[in-house]
């Protein structure tokens, strides 16, 4: 049971006993329970894994404006150096992935000039058409949100791993949102998602079959660049978290560490750096 990472109800018909989640999550392993349409809708997350979550929740409570502007400055520049790292390996037009490098550097403390949105629209238009509209009814989407699901899920577990509350954002703060943190802390993982998405898109039909779903849980076991080292996105999930303390720690947004995306080549998916 200590190597099973996460565990994800697809059909709603199933039953699991509770003693079966208790001994789950008391090892760590987190559950996804889908709908009807096999959607991620809820998430099953292990407690009291931190031995001191009080220090660590205040210390989320009082961070600095200044300092939580310098972290999102670092995750948005992360992101759209992915995004822009995606278009290269997706083979888009050269002019656009320079573009959006040139928007990363762009991008100030608290992003206040919105470079993450401006980036974000180029991105997919680049990706899927100039028609494409995020959050229609279709295959894409229907990819890209069950995609992201799964990467939040994984975020939001090691996030209560290390003692923080996910409702804490540090740009996030819908009132509505358990999960503000988790979504701050996804946005340079999301790339990932895209890249899958764009590989597999003339596959895409306006329902995911199993085999989409099953791909996209796999998405955790694909690999990522992350501090020199080539390693697993569980792995570097739990690495970039554990960044994310050293800065809150000293008060340094510089520590906080970003993934970098790159090609997974099947032929060598065993060869693990970390």
């Amino acid at each position: 049971m200590d190597d099973i990472y996460s565990v994800v109800i697809d059909n709603p018909m199933a039953s699991l006993t509770v003693p079966a989640m208790t001994a789950l999550t008391s090892n760590g392993t987190h559950l996804l329970l889908c709908d009807e349409k096999h959607m991620p809708v809820t998430v099953v997350l292990a407690q009291n894994h931190h031995y001191r979550p009080l220090a660590v929740i205040r210390k989320q409570i009082n961070l600095p404006e200044t300092f939580k502007n310098d972290l999102w400055k670092r995750i948005v520049k992360g992101k759209v150096q992915n995004q822009a790292r995606v278009l290269e390996l997706c083979g888009v037009d050269q002019q656009r992935s320079e573009r959006l490098y040139a928007l990363a550097d762009e991008v100030v403390p608290g992003d206040i000039g919105n470079r993450e949105g401006i980036a974000a629209k180029m991105f997919f238009r680049s990706l899927f058409g100039t028609s494409f509209i995020r959050m229609n009814d279709d295959g894409i989407n229907s990819a890209l949100n069950y995609g992201y699901a799964i990467l939040r899920s994984a975020v939001s577990k090691t996030l209560a791993a290390y003692g923080y509350n996910c409702v804490i954002g540090i740009h996030h703060i819908n009132e509505n949102n358990p999960f503000n943190l988790a979504d701050d802390m996804m946005e340079p993982l999301r790339p990932i998602v895209d890249l899958w998405v764009d590989e597999n898109h003339d596959d895409l039909f306006d329902e995911l079959t199993k085999y989409h779903r099953y791909a996209l849980i796999n998405l955790v076991n694909h690999f990522m660049l992350f501090d020199g080292k080539r390693m697993r996105v569980r792995n570097v999930i739990d690495k970039y978290i554990s960044s994310l303390t050293s800065a809150i720690e000293k008060q340094d947004a510089s520590l906080l560490k970003i993934p970098i995306i790159i090609r997974n080549d099947p032929m060598n998916e065993l060869d693990e750096d970390d």
